[in-house]
């Protein structure tokens, strides 16, 4: 008797462990205040409906349904960043202007030279036809990440739109990348750096997260002196896997911005 009450108090013990730990995980977390109303910049795709994919071969995303993204957009940022002026992205520019918004405005870089070349002609194409509303240019894309152009190659294409559009031109990779070829630092106008804690080789958890981006980001402004150095892309996942001690979630993506958030004297130079 006396070890069947044991036993039911152990596990009556446990059941209120199990539920005490459930109830902590549905209590509210309350991040720190974000410094700002508006992120200075955000990397924006249309790609939201059934069917839409920047894969799907001739996809045309409405000018109309740009037009209800960047609406809710401009609530929450001056500017935004695209990755492509095919596929109907052409359209950003005109549509951000119309709204107060700034364009980072995305050359798509692959393995077509084809694709490259219509990508190109385009992209020049629309940055001189809207010299208020792009900011800049980005000539490629993590390119030399996924080794798809050498980086001989790349800086031929970079080169080429510099001298064809009056705005300053630059090409975005992750940060291990631009310490890898930093001779690219010469054919840009300035630096643009990818730093993602999550995404890591190795993981940073969130509560060391942005101390380990700001840390990087000096790495990176030390090694291209006399270069401006625009962080390009951040954040955190709201979902996903855990990666060792980096986990997703709604709760450490707020507190990931929310802490990253820089005061408004710096913020433009940034994108989440």
């Amino acid at each position: 008797m006396v070890r069947r009450a044991l036993v039911l108090a152990a596990l009556a013990a446990c059941a209120v462990a199990s539920l005490a730990g459930w109830w902590l995980r549905g209590q509210p977390v309350r991040p720190v205040d974000a410094p700002v109303e508006r992120v200075a910049c955000a990397s924006y795709a249309p790609y939201r409906l059934p069917g839409q994919s920047p894969f799907v071969p001739g996809i045309r995303i409405p000018a109309a349904q740009i037009r209800a993204d960047l609406e809710l957009l401009a609530k929450r940022v001056r500017c935004v960043r695209t990755y492509s002026v095919s596929q109907g992205l052409a359209e950003v520019p005109r549509i951000a202007r119309a709204l107060g918004l700034e364009v980072l405005l995305g050359v798509w870089i692959g393995r077509d030279e084809r694709a490259n070349e219509r990508e190109l002609a385009l992209a020049i194409d629309v940055a001189n036809r809207a010299p208020e509303a792009v900011r800049a240019v980005i000539v490629g894309n993590e390119v030399l990440l996924r080794r798809e152009q050498p980086p001989e190659r790349l800086r031929a294409m970079i080169e080429r739109v510099r001298t064809a559009v009056p705005q300053p031109v630059t090409y975005a990779d992750v940060w291990e990348f631009w310490l890898r070829h930093r001779e690219l630092a010469q054919s840009v106008s300035f630096v643009t750096v990818h730093i993602l804690p999550y995404w890591e080789d190795d993981p940073v958890p969130v509560e060391r997260a942005v101390g380990h981006l700001k840390h990087v980001y000096g790495e990176v402004r030390q090694a291209f002196p006399g270069k401006a150095v625009l962080l390009g892309e951040t954040g955190w996942p709201s979902a996903g896997r855990n990666r060792a001690g980096a986990v997703p979630g709604r709760v450490n993506q707020a507190r990931f911005i929310r802490e990253f958030s820089p005061p408004p004297a710096r913020a433009a130079s940034t994108t989440t």
